[in-house]
């Protein structure tokens, strides 16, 4: 009879544990240029001045180059901010910046980054829009200006501490000022703003030309904040390396500004008034300009985003009730606000994982990527429309509005609710364009967009739902101080904050009953019902294990598929139901549990993106999926007879025996197949995890070396190996072969490890046999085995080889005779690794984790062919190193990870006829 087992590689439990700095650095991937770039006679080098916002409750860095916060390195908006405080606080914005548009001659033009190849350089542009590498040069340079100076100054006039930036604020180039008439230091409602432009009298080109301030006079800065920094930037000063764009001509003036007042919320915002001035002599049409923003929220992978198409804001907030890591909030998980003043047109939410709703990256036309995202559309033309993540072509629910539905209610189109009845989306790291109202400029004429981040954290409710709801409040005092008075009215806004809900009472759970066994109907789903509670605005269906669904009220039931929803590999899972609203969750409900095994494998692939698989053939030879199979199971699934990913939940895969990833952990079995052999002679094993018994079993291991798929094995190569148990039922004196249940969970048969041996196996077998032989159990004390163990070498350098016999649902008897093969060779195998070599051939990785580049050294052991790449976890080739012929010795190869995803890598080398490899990680 033949039997189809489903056997798997079974490893080390082996989980990656990446190190960090005290606080975890994000890792951005610095955009590679474009392919397309328009020529500019400027040669401008970029900004290099920086300065910081740290008057109020929230520090910022700010740079002259078009980006905010984030340069390279860590970044800086720290909130709320205590300048006493030597320690840094969490960052609740990781990098933003600003995006101009526009058509010009039938084309659209672009200004703009995310993460480096800023297309802004510092100083104002000619008439023609032109500027010189010189005039970019002198004027890089951020001026900063607080009311502590003005008041210095007002007390003893100038002296040696007076602030220089004061002295040489400069409005001969458009710099903001007023005359203080009442001596107060502020610009009043009386008290005009003056900035000058091309045409007016002291207006220069030249820095320290034209007109200066005249403190004597009673002129002074317009910082309408308590603290300001002005610079000017242009986008002709040279290559738009980022977007592949010609220039538009554009100038752009920054004020921002910060603020102490009595008012935590208006002291922990910032405000930045950009004024685009269109210096060429091409008319913009359809002038768009947006805030690109990286909302980090502390942990930057645990965000959501959200847009208040009322207030014309785009927002972040946490996911959950806990921003962990060294870097995140803790229990304080606040909320963060891009609101546009000066009139909103839309939002757009992008993840970090590529594609249509991805970043703009290396592989799109980035000009034309931006332009549409600030029209509220995706990289194909496609409009956003409401459900998931925003794109669902052929949908007529279009709306500007990144996810624009209420989370305080749960409802949709939220990440609370994605899709109407289903759960939460998975958290992550966010990105949001804010997009102002196109507008045409003619040549001359400007535009101004008024931009204030808002800061707020629940106060009494320490939600993050909380934080959101105070969000708007704190929006809506901006708006309307700014609505009657500009944004000088900013520093007067009184926030007034709305009540929080009563926490609710918890549910009543109503099915599955208590103790529901699933394992003999096994449903494709099953349904959890509950009691309805007063003032809950949704329920967390809470899995014990992390897993959890939310649902909006009214509805108390939710299905899930089996399949791809419940929990895996739990013999009986433990439910409970909460109800939540904004203002705090209720208690958990008694829990109720449910028998229902389930496990979803994944299959584990080779380099080249076939899967490794594995063979059962019976006494007769005939096919374990053919029509005289015993067992069929498997075989119709996906990869068949494949060796599948893990079930224990750390995402390892079974086979792992050192490293972490299908490439490492097939690399320590590959090139080579094996085989175990029930045969009635059998072998003898013995358990060196636990108390060094040994016995014997009836099955052998062998290494039979590189074998095709199909092809018949050459026993010449075929080496015996050492089998070696572990215990899994606890009983140790016999092989303990059981009848497992689906896919192994359950009671299983035992892991079979295999060494091997120093010399051969029988010289190991002549020697043990004896000892086993003498003890009436077959079960020898632990010295005799100890000694006889001494033969089995542990550091022949390879990997103990390790196996598992899972049956996949058919009842087995009569093994003698089954052959279970092991297929892990690539279809271009290798030549089997000499001992000798292996100690030589070595490669790494510093650093690693990886952000932007690596030096990957490595040392072969004779000269001769060598490729040396990166895959991805699934098997993918997605970078060549190093590929031809290299001398003996120590080389050292660069890996450029600016175009590579975040995620999980391995390092591939293969020289001197063999293979070696690490696992590598890219953090963002």
């Amino acid at each position: 009879m033949t039997h189809t087992l489903r056997l798997a590689l079974w490893g080390l439990g082996f989980l990656l544990v990446i190190a960090l700095p005290a606080r975890a650095q994000k890792t951005v991937h610095r955009a590679a240029p474009s392919a397309s770039v328009a020529s500019a006679a400027a040669n401008c080098n970029l900004g290099a001045a920086t300065a910081d916002l740290d008057i109020g409750r929230v520090r910022a860095q700010v740079y002259n180059m078009g980006g905010l916060f984030w340069r390279g390195g860590g970044a800086i908006y720290e909130a709320p901010y205590d300048a006493r405080n030597a320690t840094a606080e969490p960052n609740a914005l990781f990098a933003a910046g600003l995006w101009v548009s526009g058509e010009v001659d039938g084309a659209p033009r672009f200004a703009g980054s995310t993460y480096g190849n800023w297309e802004f350089w510092p100083g104002p542009l000619d008439a023609t829009g032109e500027t010189t590498a010189s005039r970019c040069a002198s004027f890089d340079k951020i001026w900063r200006v607080s009311v502590r100076d003005l008041a210095a100054y007002g007390r003893s006039g100038i002296t040696a501490q007076t602030n220089p930036d004061l002295l040489s604020w400069p409005i001969a180039q458009g710099a903001p000022y007023f005359v203080d008439t009442n001596g107060n230091d502020r610009r009043d409602a009386s008290e005009p703003r003056i900035a000058l432009g091309p045409g007016d009298a002291g207006y220069s080109l030249t820095l320290g030309g034209g007109a200066v301030l005249d403190l004597a006079a009673g002129e002074r800065p317009d910082l309408v904040g308590d603290q300001a920094a002005w610079w000017v930037m242009n986008d002709n000063g040279n290559l738009h390396n980022w977007s592949g764009s010609q220039p538009l001509g554009i100038e752009v003036q920054v004020l921002a500004y910060g603020f102490t007042t009595p008012d935590v919320a208006v002291s922990t915002a910032t405000v930045y008034e950009y004024t685009i001035h269109n210096r060429g002599t091409n008319t913009i049409i359809d002038s768009r300009v947006s805030l690109w923003s990286d909302p980090d929220i502390g942990n930057f992978g645990d965000d959501y985003v959200g847009s208040d198409a009322a207030r014309g804001m785009g927002f972040a907030y946490n996911a959950d009730e806990d921003d962990e890591g060294a870097g995140g909030y803790g229990a304080f998980t606040p909320a963060i606000g891009i609101d546009l003043l000066s009139s909103a047109a839309g939002t757009i939410a992008f993840t970090n994982n590529g594609g249509v709703t991805g970043d703009p990256s290396v592989e799109d036309d980035r000009r034309v990527a931006a332009w549409l995202a600030q029209q509220s559309l995706w990289k194909d033309g496609e409009p956003i429309t409401r459900g998931g993540d925003g794109y669902n072509p052929g949908s007529s629910d279009v709306t500007t509005w990144a996810f624009d539905g209420d989370p305080l209610g749960f409802e949709f189109w939220t990440e609370e609710q994605p899709v109407v009845g289903e759960p939460q989306r998975e958290a992550g790291d966010r990105r949001i364009v804010v997009n102002a109202p196109a507008l045409t400029l003619a040549p001359g004429e400007s535009r101004q967009v008024d931009v204030a981040i808002l800061f707020a954290a629940g106060a009494r409710a320490r939600t993050r739902l909380a934080s959101v709801s105070r969000l708007r409040d704190i929006s809506d005092a901006v708006q309307a101080a700014y609505d009657a008075d500009g944004t000088r009215g900013i520093r007067d806004a009184s926030v007034t904050y709305g009540a929080a809900p009563a926490r609710p009472d918890r549910p009543t759970l109503v099915s599955p009953a208590n103790g529901t066994d699933f394992e003999t109907t096994q449903p494709a789903s099953v349904t959890f019902e509950w009691t309805a509670v007063p003032g809950a605005a949704a329920y967390v269906l809470d899995f014990g294990n992390g897993t959890e669904y939310t649902v909006a009220a009214p509805a108390t039931s939710l299905t899930l598929d089996a399949a791809t929803q419940l929990p895996q590999g739990e013999a009986q899972t433990r439910w409970g139901v909460r109800a939540v609203n904004w203002g705090g969750e209720s208690r958990t409900s008694f829990p109720f549990t449910y028998t229902y095994n389930i496990y979803n494998p994944s299959v584990l692939l080779l380099s080249n993106g076939s899967p490794a698989f594995v063979e059962v053939v019976g006494p007769g030879g005939a096919d374990p999926c053919g029509p005289d199979a015993g067992s069929t199971f498997g075989c119709s699934e996906v990869g068949g007879n494949a060796i599948f990913s893990s079930f224990n939940g750390t995402g390892d895969y079974i086979g792992t025996a050192v490293g972490a990833g299908p490439e490492v952990s097939l690399a320590d079995f590959a090139p080579n197949d094996y085989e175990i052999r029930f045969t009635a002679a059998g072998s003898y094993a013995y358990y060196p995890f636990t108390t060094g018994v040994a016995i014997w079993v009836p099955f052998e291991v062998w290494d039979i070396g590189v074998t095709a798929p199909g092809a018949i094995n050459d026993p010449l190569d075929d080496v015996q190996m050492i089998p070696n148990l572990f215990p899994d039922s606890g009983v140790e004196c016999t092989f303990d072969y059981q009848d497992p249940t689906v896919f192994g969970i359950g009671e299983t048969t035992q892991r079979i490890y295999a060494y091997y041996p120093v010399g051969d196996y029988a010289t190991w077998a002549a020697a043990i046999a004896p000892v086993i032989a003498a003890d009436p159990n077959q079960c020898p004390t632990d010295p005799a085995t100890a000694a006889a163990s001494n033969e089995i070498d542990f550091s022949r350098g390879r990997p103990l080889q390790r196996f598992k016999l899972e049956q996949a649902g058919a009842e087995i008897s009569g093994l003698t005779g089954t052959v279970i093969r092991f297929y892990t060779t690539d279809p271009t195998p290798l030549v089997a690794p000499s001992l000798a070599r292996a100690e030589a051939l070595r490669v790494a990785t510093h650093p690693n984790p990886v952000t932007t580049t690596a030096t990957v050294p490595y040392t072969l052991a004779e000269a001769g062919p060598v490729r040396l790449r990166v895959v991805d976890v699934l098997g993918r080739e997605v970078a060549v190193l190093a590929d031809g012929l290299q001398a003996a010795g120590d080389h050292s190869a660069t890996l450029d990870a600016t175009g590579l995803a975040a995620g999980v890598y391995v390092l591939v080398l293969d020289a001197d006829g063999q293979r070696t490899s690490q696992s590598i990680t890219v953090v963002r």
